[in-house]
């Protein structure tokens, strides 16, 4: 009859409704969203907030209106992406620096996660919400609330390509006006350009440039500096040795070894041989500090109201459980991912950032969830899965510490990393993480050498 079938009915909705909620594909009604807020929008804290949005109510805090692919930007100095020619055509260059940037608003169009720029104005972050300061004492505050607080403000560097005014960086446009400065003042010919560090990203700019000066064939040279032993010192020596053979063969003169004191504007001088070396442009690849100095302003207050005490380590990064990613001596509802946390050197890659912003994002979803969270587990970091550029159609693939190829086919890769990264396409760490770490012995160097 019809009583019965509209039992049946119900009964049948409500076993669909029990198994949806199983899968996680259906939100109880009784069970409010838990108020999630992430400070900084980089790799880790779009990818947290991308992943959480379908379950918790999801508010991102950046002091700027973009994102920014930032492992592009050397190759978009040069005019170039991967798997193109550099060009220092203004059309070329542009069409380079907008392939790396993305509008926020682009990013959370679905308007499932709000997003806050600050411009410019202070943050003060509590035990149970964050502060964003009025720009003038005329405005008023903006108090946030949160259950869950997720820092991913990442590192600030000291800027291979810097823009001039204050606030000029928060909008695209300023953003852009301060690559068409820098390659302004590099694209003249016959002018040695100096780049101070040898490390992932002294490397690729110095390969980048040495590239557009072999084509257009002006005069121009490179020079890097570095003070360490080799190049890459956090990578096993053979890949340094590849890169610096590789550096040196493209026209790029190498000097590692010592360290170089400034000498006047464009100059330098090595503080062990006093030798000196001259340029006409210095673009300094050293210097990146985790972004965390609004966390050490002291307010004077105390009580329950208190700012957050966040542990930092020596280098100003934030001590983690590295077990959960959550911040050590203060409420377990705080985490810190990507380069804001302190973790070992060779994790601070886009790819880790995705992996830890991943990772807390599945366990805040599991919250009150006890057999789900036994299952996640501790986080265990994937292996090392890089490509070093060379320039547009040459480069290095590391897995672990193994080179796994160079040339065109790790051009390809970093090709792909870039557009896979910055439309933030899934790279599961429950998958990743059973990848094999390959600590084996590295090819034989002399297989290991650039194509003439």
């Amino acid at each position: 009859d019809a009583m019965s079938a509209h039992v049946r009915v119900a009964l049948l909705a409500l076993a669909l409704a029990l198994w949806l909620r199983k899968y996680k594909l259906y939100a109880s009604s009784s069970t409010p969203r838990r108020k999630v807020i992430v400070l900084g929008a980089g790799f880790a804290g779009v990818q947290a907030a991308i992943d959480l949005r379908a379950h918790c109510d999801v508010e991102v805090i950046d002091g700027k209106e973009y994102f920014e692919f930032v492992p592009g930007t050397l190759a978009a100095l040069a005019g170039a992406r991967p798997m193109s020619m550099s060009t220092f055509a203004d059309d070329a260059a542009t069409r380079a620096q907008r392939a790396i940037m993305v509008p926020y608003a682009q990013i959370f169009k679905d308007k499932r996660v709000k997003f806050t720029c600050t411009r410019g104005r202070e943050i003060d972050v509590r035990d149970d919400c964050v502060i964003i300061r009025g720009e003038r004492s005329s405005m008023e505050d903006v108090r946030l609330a949160y259950d869950e607080l997720i820092v991913a403000t990442g590192s600030v560097y000291a800027g291979v390509i810097k823009s001039s005014g204050v606030g000029r960086e928060m909008t695209m446009q300023g953003r852009m006006d301060a690559y068409a400065e820098a390659r302004a003042s590099i694209v003249r010919g016959n002018t040695t350009t100096i780049i101070v560090g040898g490390g992932v990203v002294g490397v690729e700019l110095a390969a980048e440039l040495a590239a557009r000066a072999t084509k257009a064939n002006n005069g121009s040279s490179v020079v890097l500096l570095h003070a360490g032993e080799r190049l890459l010192d956090m990578l096993p020596d053979h890949i340094g040795s590849y890169v610096t053979k590789a550096l040196i063969k493209s026209g790029v003169k190498v000097y590692v070894g010592q360290k170089y004191e400034r000498d006047g504007e464009n100059a330098f001088i090595g503080v062990a041989n006093k030798n000196v070396i001259r340029g006409d442009y210095v673009l300094m690849a050293i210097g990146s500090k985790p972004a965390t100095e609004f966390l050490k302003r002291a307010t004077g207050d105390v009580g329950e109201n208190a700012t957050l005490d966040v542990p930092l380590d020596q280098l100003g990064r934030i001590r983690i459980d590295p077990s959960t990613r959550r911040v050590i001596g203060v409420e377990s509802r705080v985490y810190a991912v990507g380069d804001v946390a302190s973790k070992p050197p060779e994790h601070m890659l886009a790819s880790y950032a995705h992996w830890e912003a991943e990772y807390v994002a599945t366990r805040i979803k599991y919250h009150g969830n006890a057999k789900a969270l036994a299952k996640l587990g501790a986080y265990v970091p994937p292996p090392r899965l890089m490509a070093i550029s060379l320039g547009s159609f040459d480069g290095v693939m590391v897995w672990g510490d193994r080179v796994v190829a160079t040339g065109i086919v790790a051009a390809m890769f970093k090709a792909l990393v870039q557009f896979w990264f910055i439309r933030f396409l899934p790279a599961p760490y429950g998958v990743m993480k059973m990848l094999p770490h390959m600590r084996c012995a590295p090819r034989d160097p002399a297989r290991l050498s650039p194509a003439s």
